[in-house]
């Protein structure tokens, strides 16, 4: 006794956020004792009750649809043959909606229960994908490059080791020992992509090589119905092809190593690197029209990842990632002409459609992740991760040659630890986890007294302590209920803390974004008469974020703006999703989302040439406008096995994707506020053949069936009906 008492003396002299992290093992020792007293008081009921949920063999998806966390998991392998990319199968989910802009590599706005941006983090394979660059995104990614997709709502366990306030997205790439898997898509709007993924493993040396590669093209020439603008005069509404929106990118990934050897489970050296183009046509509404603005990304990420299960003891599992990051970003605009949707011209003062530059970005990152997990007993487990980045850009501009921002430091650093304990406690699964967050960033500012300007360079720090808890019970086999909590942060990113030195000021006064998060929801899993199967999900959410991070709203240009602290929302919502599957030929599922997101911020500020104003907030109280509140989907399909003989299959898929109307504005003007995205109905089909088992495959696929228009922005057309051809050749050992 006398022991713990001199340690808790000890950690007493430390600050207060260190010593939570430093209380929380004491706290879990304690813990893990009371629950190791427990296992030997269980009654014969109780055991036998925990064998029937574990006796049979489970799937690493359904393992973790059984952790405490509020998470999806989408399988992918039913969309291999499809030409669908990552975000279009994750707009299918529950509290999902990825809102496009356009077409291929249009800009997108990921949201998840209301959160969106920046608040959520996605990974690769476990990997923090912040700066990895835009080749390296959702909307190039391949369905047919991931083995599955996990979605975190709210709450995030300890190993995804990053500061995200909403949620996670981790995509888990393939993991087949040896494999190939080729395929290229043609398609509307002169649309082609192309995928390559494969592996090979020795297994007598442990030698493995694993890859995967991706090519996109489309010209986005499709059809918008615009009201052009001549001079001053605007002409009717007509049809017309959107002109200057082409886009491409092309990525890949190697690596090299090891498995299965006694100094490591896996060791490999590999490579990401990855470019694309990208035209730019419009502002953020189509009466905003571009011909000739451009820009451009590129990547090469050299990494590392080692993993080994029971490092130097039984129980103790580790593994460690390395990379490091080099993107170089161009954007120019140094055409003087002012364009229209006929592709008519006008001069245009100043040299530029919008404003002169050829500014070229320079980020360079440097990344370690390391998880440590240690099995205290075989019910309690024992987490712990850390998470450093090291993020500095350099940027030029012959445009702007003086431009202070491309001239003085730019640095941002984030440190991420956690700490978790995963429990069982018969049918009772908990998990508890306490985060630190931490920030550095160098910048400049002006520290001038008179008109002429004078710089200095500034530092800043920021520390943070998150902390949560989830659990799950099975009250039967098949059925669990779940609830989690989190008080979540998210710290400000490079842009948003550094600015860009072109359209975005710096604000180095920014401070996190923080939430408390709260999940309960419900699983049930049925089989009727041996043949139908039906699983069922239900969740309650409610969140409650202060502090948001967002572009000020006071300025009209577009040009020197800030990030800044404003706005709190409080989110409550509903999901629920029913799947049906019977003898594995029909198949069918049906999900439905609601959020009611209002705005609990009472007064606002901004920026005009008086300096900054503060006035009462009009929609205190009302629904944050501009995000969708009501969706959902409904899928419907049918597989035909042994069609055109042994090894052939044919399998028919329809989709439909339903979005509520929403204001743009807020919605209490009523008869007032005219500006509305319109309730939408989408539908696509899909139909494929295999023959080979498997190995060979073609696929026809028609979104937008009904030729409807679609927006998922205000004003901003998406494309109409469009049709697509697959082909794709699979072999395995």
């Amino acid at each position: 006794m006398d022991r713990w008492k001199m340690m808790a003396k000890k950690i007493t002299l430390y600050p207060k956020s260190v010593r939570v992290l430093l209380l929380l093992p004491l706290i879990w020792t304690a813990h893990t004792r009371l629950a190791m007293t427990q296992d030997t008081t269980k009654t014969v009921s109780q055991q036998k009750e925990i064998d029937a949920v574990h006796i049979d063999k489970k799937t690493e998806s359904r393992e973790i649809k059984e952790e405490p966390f509020n998470v999806n998991v989408v399988e992918t392998k039913q969309y291999y043959n499809s030409a669908l990319d990552i975000n279009q199968l994750l707009t299918r989910t529950t509290g999902i909606r990825v809102r496009e802009d356009g077409g291929l590599g249009s800009n997108f706005n990921f949201s998840l229960n209301g959160f969106s941006g920046k608040s959520l983090k996605f990974f690769l394979d476990g990997i923090p994908m912040d700066n990895f660059g835009s080749s390296f995104s959702l909307n190039n990614f391949p369905a047919n490059m991931a083995e599955r997709i996990e979605v975190y709502k709210g709450v995030v366990p300890v190993s995804l080791g990053a500061d995200a306030l909403g949620g996670a997205i981790n995509m888990v790439t393939r993991r087949n020992l040896n494999y190939m898997d080729v395929s290229y898509s043609v398609g509307s709007f002169n649309t082609h992509k192309a995928g390559l993924n494969g592996a090979y493993t020795n297994e007598k040396t442990g030698f493995a090589v694993r890859f995967n590669g991706f090519y996109n093209y489309s010209d986005n020439n499709y059809k918008v119905n615009v009201q052009p603008i001549r001079g001053n005069t605007l002409l009717p509404e007509q049809e017309v092809k959107r002109f200057h929106d082409g886009y491409s990118s092309l990525g890949g990934q190697v690596e090299v190593g090891v498995r299965d050897k006694p100094f490591a489970d896996q060791l490999f050296v590999g490579l990401l690197a990855g470019q694309n183009d990208k035209d730019i046509q419009t502002g953020v509404v189509m009466d905003q029209v571009f011909g000739a603005m451009t820009q451009s990304s590129n990547s090469v990420i050299p990494t590392l990842k080692y993993k080994k299960d029971n490092l130097l003891l039984d129980g103790l599992d580790f593994n460690l990632y390395g990379a490091y990051n080099i993107t170089r970003n161009n954007f120019v605009d140094t055409v003087g002409l002012i364009y229209n949707w006929l592709q008519e011209t006008t001069p245009r003062s100043g040299g530029a459609e919008r404003q002169r530059t050829q500014l070229k970005q320079r980020d360079n990152e440097g990344l370690i992740t390391a998880n440590l997990a240690y099995a205290l007993h075989p019910d309690h487990r024992l987490s712990l991760n850390y998470v450093l980045t090291d993020f500095k850009r350099k940027s030029s501009d012959v445009e702007q040659p003086n431009n202070v921002a491309y001239t003085m430091p730019q640095r941002l650093q984030k440190q991420n630890f956690g700490l978790g304990l995963d429990s069982r406690f018969g049918a009772l699964r908990t998990n508890v986890f306490a985060k630190y967050y931490g920030l550095h960033a160098e910048s400049f500012e002006n520290i001038s007294q008179t008109l002429t300007p004078e710089y200095a360079e500034i530092a800043t720090s920021q520390d943070n302590i998150g902390y949560g808890l989830a659990a799950t019970y099975f009250l039967l086999p098949r059925m669990q209920v779940k609830a989690s909590y989190e008080h979540a942060y998210r710290l400000p990113e490079p842009l948003e803390l550094l600015g860009d030195g072109l359209f975005t000021i710096r604000n180095e006064t920014l401070t996190p974004e923080k939430s408390d998060n709260i999940n309960i929801g419900g699983l049930y899993a049925f089989t009727v008469n041996q043949t139908h199967n039906f699983q069922t999900e239900a969740n309650f959410i409610y969140r409650n974020s202060t502090d948001y991070i967002r572009l000020e709203q006071g300025r009209n240009q577009p040009t020197g703006r800030k990030f800044i602290n404003v706005g709190d929302v409080r989110t409550t919502g509903v999901e629920g999703e029913i799947r049906y599957n019977w003898k594995n030929r029909l198949y069918s599922s049906v999900n439905l989302s609601y959020q009611n997101i209002i705005d609990k911020t009472e007064f606002t500020s901004g920026g005009n040439l008086s300096g900054e104003t503060t006035q009462p907030n009009l929609n205190y109280g009302y629904k944050v406008p501009n995000i969708p509140y009501l969706f959902g989907n409904f899928d419907l399909g049918l597989q035909l096995p042994k069609v055109g003989g042994k090894g052939g299959a044919a399998n028919i898929q329809y989709r439909l994707n339903f979005i509520e109307e929403y204001y743009l504005t807020p919605e209490q003007l009523g008869a007032n506020n005219p500006d509305m995205i319109p309730r939408q109905f989408a539908h696509s089909i899909l139909a494929d053949y295999s023959i080979g088992g498997g190995k060979y495959n073609i696929a026809v696929e028609c979104h937008n069936l009904t030729n409807s228009r679609l927006f998922d922005n205000y004003r901003m057309q998406k494309p109409g009906r469009s049709f697509n051809v697959k082909i794709r050749y699979f072999i395995q050992k």
